[in-house]
């Protein structure tokens, strides 16, 4: 893992050219600045406090994130890059406290006029160092893998422990041991420090952003990208802090803007990418939540679908069982009474293996494999055919004389026997099947004398599982799946499936089916030579 990755996890890792841009920015600012730097302002009170305070807080929150994140994932440059907002941290507070004027007028623990000065050195080298370390090259084992989880708090306690006893042994030397330190600042004039140190300075700055560039790439992406932003500040503020002359100058002030830069950028960054994860999660969370709730609507349906399917299934068995039962124990009830009998078994069977082919149809559309196998079919025979499993029910076929149905004879019979069940289910008697051909498609169409379908629910009528909600069927058992199977069997036939609302009275389905290819000549003399035909099928 690298610090790269750590951000690519989240959807916006990708930064694209913000960084570049960033990078043009702040030596264009430095640069502006850099013109007027020796002006002097004057000395506002309420800054330095200000602006030290704000860096302090935004380095050790800059610090936490980067240790909670090397915490979560183990990777050692993030241990390393919170190295440099830990070192800036701890060195703020004893700059902070030496700093004449701030607290006390000459400065507290024993400050000389040079202790500021350099204790500003020790964090505007230090900082960009510990960047470039923690971005530059690394030997391969270090970058393999992440640190065990049972050694990374006690490399967060070293880390720590060593930037602050760092911090503490430099504030001691400028304080304590003051005469043993050059002299580097004369009445507030940086210009000894210029001109005795600045080039070092300026080239410790130089390493660690030749470091941190080392890992800066055209298509840049997470902390790498805004951690070289931070060092590139860090150089502007060092560059206006030597030449600018004095403190309370353009140049000094503007120092301060660039170092206010190189403390933020990463925190915002990190802020950034927090947010990012946020919005992810919550994201993942609400997607979760509908999926919960679509298994639990799952469950649910399931459960009705058993409840359904074992009463559909039971009711014609038991039926069947009864019948033969009254044979075994009845020899003598005579040829025709057990003909009926027996006619009626068939009948109840073969309404079972329609249901059946109901169910094994609804996985073969889940899986995309439903097929079918059209011929022509006498669609007259056909309808008759299926209005006979419907002894008990009042069915009226009205199929005139015309060419056949190019259909699976099986599914035919499926579509057409749904259309029935669902009319006797929900409708009212007597129930009319009816045939309308037309060129090169006939309409087969399923009505009632009911009520009809409710306005609102007609758009979801051939939705898979769905049933109307209303005082007239919430006590009719059913699965919700007749209608949707009709739909994709008509489809399936280069068909289609739908609901007539306003033909007649109560409700009418219709399905659309192609016609057999026929020889014109044959068709027209067979609709002259047989007449409309109409069967009523009564109990």
């Amino acid at each position: 893992m690298t610090l790269s990755s750590v951000m690519d996890d989240a959807p916006t890792a990708r930064v694209g050219r913000a960084p570049l841009l960033a990078a043009v920015i702040v030596p264009v600012i430095t640069a502006l600045i850099f013109l007027g730097a020796d002006r002097m302002l004057g000395q506002v009170p309420a800054f330095l406090p200000a602006f030290l305070a704000l860096v302090w807080g935004s380095d050790l929150l800059t610090a936490f994130l980067l240790i909670t994140q090397f915490l979560a994932g183990g990777d050692r440059r993030l241990l390393a890059l919170s190295c440099a907002y830990l070192w800036s941290a701890a060195v703020i507070v004893p700059h902070a406290l030496v700093f004449s004027g701030l607290f006390a007028p000459q400065g507290l623990l024993g400050a000389t006029p040079s202790s500021a000065p350099w204790l500003w050195t020790a964090w505007h080298t230090g900082f960009p160092l510990l960047i470039g370390l923690a971005l530059g090259p690394w030997p391969r084992r270090l970058e393999a893998a992440p640190a065990p989880a049972g050694r990374r708090w006690p490399l967060v306690a070293l880390a720590s422990g060593s930037m602050a006893a760092g911090a503490a042994v430099v504030a001691w030397l400028v304080t304590a041991q003051a005469e043993h330190v050059p002299v580097i600042m004369v009445n507030g004039d940086y210009r000894v420090l210029t001109e005795r140190f600045g080039a070092a300075i300026i080239a410790a700055n130089a390493v660690g952003l030749l470091l941190a560039v080392s890992r800066f790439r055209s298509a840049v992406r997470g902390l790498e990208a805004w951690a070289v932003i931070a060092v590139i500040a860090s150089c502007g503020d060092v560059l206006l802090t030597l030449f600018a002359g004095a403190r309370f100058t353009f140049g000094w002030y503007g120092a301060r803007l660039l170092a206010l830069i190189a403390a933020l950028v990463v925190f915002a960054a990190l802020m950034h990418q927090v947010t990012a994860l946020y919005r992810r999660v919550r994201r993942h969370a609400d997607e979760l939540a509908a999926r919960n709730a679509q298994l639990r609507q799952a469950n649910a349906l399931r459960d009705h679908l058993v409840a359904v399917v074992s009463h559909e299934l039971r009711s014609p068995l038991t039926a069947v069982r009864g019948f033969l039962e009254i044979i075994e124990d009845h020899p003598g009830l005579g040829p025709e009474r057990t003909g009926q009998m027996i006619a009626r078994s068939q009948t109840l069977l073969t309404r079972l293996t329609m249901l059946t082919e109901d169910l094994l149809t609804v996985p073969s559309l889940e899986a995309g494999g439903l097929r079918v196998e059209p011929q022509p079919v006498d669609l007259r025979q056909a309808m008759a055919e299926c209005a006979a499993l419907f002894p008990e029910a009042s069915i009226t076929v009205d199929c005139p004389a015309g060419p056949p149905v190019l259909a699976d004879p099986l599914r035919l019979q499926q579509i057409i026997g749904n259309y029935v069940r669902n009319a006797l289910k929900y409708g009212a008697p007597p129930v009319l099947l009816q045939a309308r051909f037309g060129s090169g498609t006939v309409d087969i169409r399923v009505r009632d004398h009911g009520t009809g379908v409710p306005e609102r629910f007609v758009p979801r009528l051939f939705e898979r599982f769905s049933r109307a909600d209303d005082q007239r069927t919430r006590g009719i058992a059913g699965t919700g799946l007749g209608l949707s199977i009709v739909a994709s069997l008509a489809e399936a036939h280069g068909g289609r499936a739908w609901y007539d609302p306003g033909s007649g009275p109560g409700a009418c389905f219709v399905v659309t089916l192609p016609l057999a290819v026929q020889d014109p000549a044959p068709a027209a003399a067979s609709r002259h030579e047989q007449p409309e035909a109409e069967t009523r099928f009564t109990p």
